[in-house]
C-alpha cells in the first residue's frame, strides 16, 4: 500500500469506551465512532485495519491500549496532553472532537509525543509506586491511631519512647478500643506487604547498575534509587540536567514580560514521584552528611531564603549530580554518613 492508502486514528481513551477517529491521507473523516474499552473489541477494531497509524493521549489507563496496537503491528503515538492542549485549544470539547484533533495532528505529524518507557521499566515503575502509596497509607493509618487516642485523652506510658515498636503495640490493643485495634490490624497487614515488596526490589536493585550507582551517595538506600532510576528510565533521552531537573518539576516558573522577568516557586510539573524522592533524599543527606558540598549548600540558601526553599534548590542540585554521574558511569565522590544517622530513603 502507499502511503496515500494510509489512515491515521486519533483515540480518545476512557475507562468504559474509546472514541476512534479514522482519517485517511487527505483529512478526510472515514468514521468517528465509539469502542468499548475492553482487549477483545480493541482486536476486533484493529483487525478492520492494513496500513495505520495510531494516536492516544497519555491518560491513566493508555498502556493496555497501546500494548493492544503494537501487539498487531501498528504504529503507536503516545500524546502529550497538555502539549495537545495548548496546540489545540477548541471552543467545542467532545469526544469526537478531540478524537478528530488527534487524527488530524497525526496526520500532520505534529503530534507533541511523551516517552514510553520499555515495558521492564514500566513495570518497576509500577513495582516502586505501588511500595511508596503502602508507605502513605500506613503513615495515614498511624496517624488515625494518634488522633484517636488523643480523642480519649490516652497518653503513651513514658517508658514506651517509640509509638509503634511491638511493645507499643501490645499496650495499645490492650486499651481494647476497636477502632485503634482496626486499624493496627490495616497497619500490620501493609507492613508485611512492604516487607514483601522490599524483597521483589532488592532483587531488582541487584541487577541494575544504575540504581546501584545512585545509591552511593549518602541519603539514597535500594529503594530510592529504584525509584529515581524507575522515573529517569533513560538519562540520555535528557540533553542536559536542567532538562532533567524541569521534568522533575524542580525548576522555578518564569513570567516574562519585555525586559522583566519574575521567578517563582518550583512548578511541580512533570514526576511527582521522582520529585518527592528527590526532596526527601535531599534532606536526610544534609541531617547525616552536615560537611558535605550539597550540605553546606542548603545551609547557604536557607540563611536567605528559607529552609524550604533550600529544600527544593538541593534537591535540584542533588538530581544534577545523579544525572553527571550516570552519564560518565561514575559512583559519588564525597563524605560518608554519620554512624548515628538516620536510614536513608
Amino acid at each position: 500500500m502507499t502511503a496515500k492508502d494510509r489512515l491515521y486514528v486519533g483515540l480518545d481513551v476512557h475507562k468504559e469506551f474509546c472514541q476512534a477517529c479514522v482519517m485517511d491521507a487527505e483529512g478526510t473523516i472515514r468514521s468517528n465512532d465509539r469502542i468499548p474499552s475492553t482487549v477483545e473489541d480493541l482486536d476486533a477494531f484493529l483487525d478492520g485495519f492494513e496500513d495505520a497509524s495510531f494516536v492516544l493521549e497519555s491518560t491513566g489507563i493508555w498502556e493496555f491500549v497501546y500494548e493492544t496496537i503494537e501487539r498487531h503491528g501498528f504504529e503507536a503515538v503516545l500524546a502529550h496532553p497538555l502539549k495537545v492542549r495548548a496546540i489545540a485549544e477548541a471552543k467545542v470539547k467532545t469526544d469526537k472532537v478531540d478524537a478528530r484533533i488527534l487524527a488530524h495532528l497525526l496526520r500532520a505529524d505534529l503530534v507533541p509525543r511523551s516517552y514510553i518507557p520499555s515495558k521492564d521499566m514500566r513495570d518497576l515503575r509500577q513495582l516502586v509506586r505501588q511500595r511508596a502509596y503502602l508507605v502513605q497509607r500506613s503513615t495515614s493509618f498511624k496517624n488515625r491511631i494518634h488522633a484517636e487516642l488523643l480523642r480519649r485523652g490516652i497518653r503513651r506510658p513514658k517508658e514506651l519512647v517509640k509509638p509503634f515498636t511491638q511493645k507499643s503495640t501490645h499496650w495499645m490493643r490492650s486499651l481494647a478500643i476497636p477502632t485503634v485495634n482496626s486499624s493496627l490490624d490495616c497497619l500490620e497487614a501493609i507492613q508485611t506487604q512492604v516487607e514483601q515488596l522490599n524483597e521483589q526490589l532488592l532483587q531488582e536493585f541487584d541487577r541494575r547498575r544504575e540504581a546501584q550507582l545512585i545509591a552511593t551517595i549518602p541519603g539514597i538506600g535500594f529503594y530510592g534509587a529504584l525509584l529515581i532510576w524507575a522515573e529517569i528510565a533513560d538519562v540520555h533521552r535528557f540533553p542536559d540536567p536542567e532538562h532533567l531537573c524541569s521534568y522533575a518539576g524542580l525548576t522555578p516558573t518564569v513570567s516574562q514580560s519585555a525586559s522583566k522577568s519574575h521567578y517563582g516557586g518550583v512548578s511541580k510539573e512533570g514526576s511527582k514521584h521522582l520529585r518527592w524522592i528527590l526532596t526527601e533524599s535531599a534532606l536526610i543527606h544534609v541531617w547525616n552528611c552536615p560537611d558535605s558540598r550539597l550540605s553546606r549548600f542548603h545551609a547557604r540558601v536557607a540563611r536567605r531564603r528559607g529552609k524550604q526553599k533550600a529544600t527544593s534548590a538541593t534537591a535540584r542540585k542533588l538530581l544534577h549530580v545523579i544525572y553527571w554521574m550516570l552519564i560518565k558511569d561514575e559512583e559519588y565522590h564525597g563524605q560518608g554518613f554519620n554512624p548515628e544517622s538516620k536510614p536513608a530513603a
